[in-house]
């Protein structure tokens, strides 16, 4: 069976599609070079697909009255993915260091938490949405197209390796973990669940930086509005989720717990949920939500390292 790995980017500016996509198979490449090199030769073997919806976000916040400077942008993130790679070791991504980076807060953090609480006595939750994240929050919009523009993206290819009965891994970042359960939806209880694409599974689901615990993120997701098993997707084996501390958009860092369910429905085997500290650097401050400082941490590298070596591990189980 064929290995394919479907990467899904967050939100925000993003470079275009060459680019982000280069950075993104160098921060994983490093990864398995570091602590898994009999993975490696598997993953410079593998299909990859890239679900980049980068220029609906870029015209999104543009048309916003923000601004992006591309060529910096590149520079930046080359910087940054630089600094990584120099901790050379597993064990040099632990608190300690963390706490030491320039610039290191958890504002944003705090006023995603702040929000919470106010968002169920006051409906604030929108609000600081477009103040955080205001492409989640057009995401969240019935009239806007954007939703539509970034589901599509993800489906594409992942139907495409679902019709090939693929053994499919999908990494998810940010605003695209919650499109993706979407996709998942959509696939398994929406129009298409009778097609060939919703009779298969995604083998490993990794959910980076992901707001999917956030109540108002909850209740606006598809199936949301269903009862019992029929409110989640059910195409999903093995679910795990990274959260890194002081993620602005991870506030509520556990999901096994708010999708139980979808175990008590035997729906998915495993939802596990791991914490990190990401060592990411934009411009001179800790970005702990940076997607690059997600994907060359040791957790994620183990994760598509078990995958890629699967079948190594299940013989040597057996022998």
């Amino acid at each position: 069976m064929a290995r394919f790995l479907l990467l899904v980017h967050g939100g925000n500016f993003k470079p275009a599609a060459d680019a982000l996509n280069a950075l993104w198979l160098d921060a994983i490449r490093w990864g398995l070079l570091r602590d898994a090199h009999a993975a490696l030769d598997r993953f410079d073997r593998i299909e990859v697909g890239f679900a980049y919806y980068g220029d609906s976000t870029n015209r999104l916040l543009r048309a916003a009255g923000r601004e992006h400077d591309e060529q910096l942008d590149i520079a930046d993130c080359s910087n940054a993915l630089s600094e990584l790679k120099q901790l050379d070791e597993p064990r040099r991504f632990r608190r300690a260091r963390y706490e030491k980076l320039p610039g290191k807060t958890a504002f944003k953090e705090l006023l995603a938490d702040a929000g919470a609480p106010l968002s169920r006595a006051l409906g604030l939750s929108e609000r600081v949405a477009a103040c955080v994240a205001p492409e989640l929050a057009a995401y969240w919009q019935a009239d806007h197209a954007f939703k539509a523009e970034v589901i599509e993206r993800i489906t594409r290819p992942l139907c495409a390796a679902l019709q090939r009965n693929d053994d499919i891994m999908v990494l998810s970042h940010g605003l695209g973990s919650v499109a993706t359960y979407d996709v998942f939806w959509q696939l398994s209880r929406g129009p298409d669940a009778d097609s060939r694409a919703a009779k298969a599974k995604v083998n490993t689901w990794v959910t980076l930086g992901s707001p999917l615990g956030d109540e108002a993120v909850k209740k606006r997701l598809n199936g949301a509005d269903r009862r019992g098993a029929l409110c989640y997707p059910g195409n999903v084996l093995n679910w795990y989720n990274v959260s890194a501390e002081d993620d602005y958009l991870t506030h509520d860092k556990t999901l096994a717990n708010d999708y139980s369910a979808m175990l008590g429905y035997r729906l998915v085997s495993r939802i596990r949920d791991f914490r990190i500290y990401n060592l990411a650097v934009r411009y001179g401050r800790s970005d702990p939500h940076c997607a690059l400082g997600y994907l060359i941490h040791p957790r994620v590298t183990r994760l598509i390292a078990d995958w890629l070596c699967a079948d190594e591990l299940t013989r040597d189980r057996s022998a």
